[in-house]
């Protein structure tokens, strides 16, 4: 056995949950909830000093704002794509009754991104609500492509563009300009109310529009080619519901449908290579088909002083009925004519949760909970005619694979309370997962774990939490023959999807908080909080030999918040967050003939400042700092000969400014300045080649973001 001095984990954890354990005893019968409060007649209860809140709320800002950069890293930050100076309006306008209340809500009105909210309430009976939002996702903006009407269902070459066989010649040839950006309108209609004393029934419904232009990949054979597509779907929900409540129990009962509707079913492109084998010379994509969603289901809740149960059990189907595209839109292949005109898409699922808490009078808690997920995909299975892109007909079938899936999960959990708020969890949980159509036909998870978390001077909080899992299943092979697609040609080097091998994780996680002046008799100081927090991980894969063999992921967070003064406190957190993962394969998938080591790295730092109540209480203050720092690399060793090759694959700055000052002029006039400021530099290799670096892939002249960028505020606020 290592010595004791040999291991600076073990021993702080030990520490901890000692320490836990010696926290004072429990004072039996002096727990609040051991109070007495039948005589008490709470009806009768004033609140003298709470404010009144019948009084009406009319206030309305006007901003004015100043964009320096209109980047789509920074709008979608600053929710306005265009840079100089816009106008927005916030507003804020309510009126209480005794038993009603109305309010309008809005911010950002004249914004990409915004939102509106109107509600109206009376105690007791019912509350009706309607919202709008728009978000706006901003890309590139600066993006090339061959293609004229970027985002139409057909894109078209111009005229005089000439086919070539690389992308060499390509950049000297017309390119056009299009930007990217998606924009999502959401409408919501929301009511509930109560029906008698005891049952409740509510409804919301919300449709939602997205609309823009994104980027999609396409390829015939080995050239590939960045398109614009065009991106216009509607979304409807409908969530409806009633619930009982009587005594210790709750029965609820709820509906949800789903629409999926999208207007773009394809994008049409031509090539803008010169014609491949077999007459290659435009391609097609399927855009996401449309389709529907419907559930029911059912919650039930019982409650008394030592036992809660919980049931919830739900239903659903899921449909897809849209038209295939043709085999090719390649007219000179010989196919035959598709087996069905569309997809007869029939999923069916059915989910439990099933829960039972239960106190005993000894500080006991005993908690399981039971979990099943089962998706049974009813879809016909035809066989279709294998076409290698758009060039050429292989002589096997191909035939559509319905996933299917079943998940169980229960969970046991002992929780004994030693002392006042402190207390141990012993907990146990096994996950298993039967697939229909997948390398591996059933997996196990199981999971133990261990936690004491305990409260006493000087320590606010100190927990620490250990864990280990185990999967394991079936042998690795789909009906009997591994998969064509992942495994090697030589049979002795197995390979396994990491979201299905055979692994064994372990984790750690402590956490301590205390206050370092809870003893000075400076009252000021005695605010002050410290927090430090780490966890380790570690992921070990077994059973195979090509693939993801290790990963570990540690971090460290500390962070400390304090009141300087009456009017001036303080709060400031550092984060670091590491992750190596360990792989090895093959070149020619016939020996291990290189072996890969990922290291990614993060860090941030921030600080906030807020002075209050300055200027005789009219000048609030407020300052935040944040800075980001992040890196991934990758070291690639070949084992076969003397190579080594070092890939940096990413690697971020971003500081970040936010100062806002809010000053009351009057009662009746409160005025408002912000600066918003952002420097962000990014190194990413995906972004960092021009559109012919690569002689097969037509690219859109992507570029890394690299700016230096402000907003200024200014606003007032009227209160009528």
């Amino acid at each position: 056995m290592k010595n004791a001095a040999d291991n600076p984990l073990l021993n702080s954890i030990t520490l901890a949950i000692f320490m836990c354990f010696s926290a004072t005893t429990l004072a039996e019968g002096f727990r609040l909830q051991d109070a007495n409060t039948s005589k008490i007649k709470k009806e009768k209860w004033l609140c003298k000093y709470c404010p009144d809140n019948t009084k009406p709320v009319r206030k309305v800002t006007v901003n004015l704002s100043n964009n320096s950069q209109d980047n789509g890293h920074f709008s979608t930050i600053t929710g306005e794509k265009k840079d100089g100076t816009y106008g927005h309006l916030d507003a804020d306008i309510s009126q209480r009754a005794s038993e009603s209340h109305y309010q309008i809500q809005a911010q950002g009105l004249g914004k990409d991104n915004s939102h509106a909210d109107l509600a109206a309430t009376k105690t007791n009976s019912y509350k009706v609500s309607l919202n709008y939002q728009s978000l706006s996702q901003f890309g590139y903006a600066q993006g090339l492509t061959p293609y004229t009407h970027a985002g139409n269902a057909l894109l078209v070459l111009p005229s005089n563009w000439q086919r070539v066989a690389t992308t060499a010649q390509m950049a000297e040839q017309p390119l056009l300009a299009f930007e990217q950006q998606l924009k999502r309108e959401n409408w919501q209609l929301a009511a509930e109310a109560n029906l008698t004393k005891n049952w409740q029934g509510y409804i919301d419904y919300q449709y939602q529009d997205k609309a823009g232009l994104r980027t999609t990949s396409a390829n015939i054979l080995t050239k590939a080619v960045m398109l614009p597509e065009g991106v216009d779907q509607q979304h409807q929900q409908l969530d409806a519901g009633s619930y009982y409540q009587y005594g210790a129990g709750t029965v609820l009962v709820n509906y949800y449908h789903s629409d999926f509707t999208n207007k773009r079913s394809k994008v049409n492109w031509q090539s803008p290579y010169a014609v491949l084998f077999g007459g290659a010379n435009n391609g097609q994509l399927s855009t996401a088909p449309d389709n529907s969603f419907d559930q029911v289901s059912i919650f039930g809740n019982y409650r008394d002083n030592k036992l809660t149960l919980q049931a919830r059990l739900i239903y659903g189907q899921l449909s897809q009925t849209d038209y295939f595209l043709s085999y090719s839109s390649n007219d000179l292949l010989a196919v035959n004519n598709l087996p069905v005109s569309h997809l007869d898409g029939d999923i069916k699922t059915f989910s439990s949760h099933i829960k039972a808490l239960y106190k005993t009078g000894n500080n006991w808690r005993l908690t399981a909970n039971y979990h099943l997920q089962d998706r049974d995909n009813n879809t016909e299975r035809n066989a279709y005619q294998h076409l290698l892109t758009d060039s050429v007909v292989l002589a096997d079938l191909i035939t559509n694979k319905p996933y299917s899936f079943k998940k169980e999960k229960l969970t046991l959990e002992a929780q004994y309370r030693f002392a006042i708020r402190a207390h141990l969890s012993i907990g146990w949980q096994l996950k298993q997962q039967q697939r229909d159509f997948q390398d591996r036909k059933n997996t196990d998870n199981e999971k133990f774990w261990f936690k004491v978390s305990s409260h006493f001077a000087p320590f606010n909080k100190v927990y620490v939490e250990l864990s280990r899992q185990f999967r394991d299943g079936s042998n690795y092979h789909l009906n009997g023959q591994y998969s064509q697609v992942t495994s090697p040609s030589d049979p002795t080097l197995a390979i396994q999807k990491y979201s299905q091998a055979d692994r064994q994780r372990e984790q750690a996680k402590g956490h301590l908080s205390f206050n370092p002046f809870s003893t000075s008799e400076n009252t000021i100081l005695k605010n002050t909080e410290i927090a430090l927090e780490g966890y380790f991980s570690r992921d070990l894969y077994q059973h195979t030999a090509i693939g993801l063999l290790a990963s570990k992921r540690s971090g460290i967070d500390l962070s400390a918040s304090t009141q300087l003064s009456n009017y001036l406190s303080l709060a400031a957190y550092a984060h670091n967050q590491w992750q190596e993962n360990l792989s090895q394969g093959s070149y020619g998938h016939n020996d291990i003939d290189w072996l890969s080591s990922q290291n990614d790295k993060s860090d941030s730092v921030g600080i906030n400042l807020v002075a209050d109540n300055l200027a005789d209480g009219k000048l609030t203050f407020v300052a935040n700092y944040s800075y980001s720092y992040a890196r991934g690399i990758t070291q690639v060793d070949s084992l076969s000969v003397s190579s080594s090759e070092h890939h940096q694959e990413l690697v971020i700055n971003s500081h970040n400014l936010n100062l806002t000052a809010d000053y009351n002029y009057s009662e009746k006039i409160e005025l408002h300045l912000g600066l918003l400021y952002q420097q962000f530099s990014e190194d990413d290799w995906r972004s960092a080649y021009a559109i012919d670096r690569v002689v097969n892939l037509l690219g859109n002249g992507f570029a890394n973001y690299d700016y230096d960028a402000y907003r200024l505020t200014t606003g007032v606020t009227y209160q009528f």
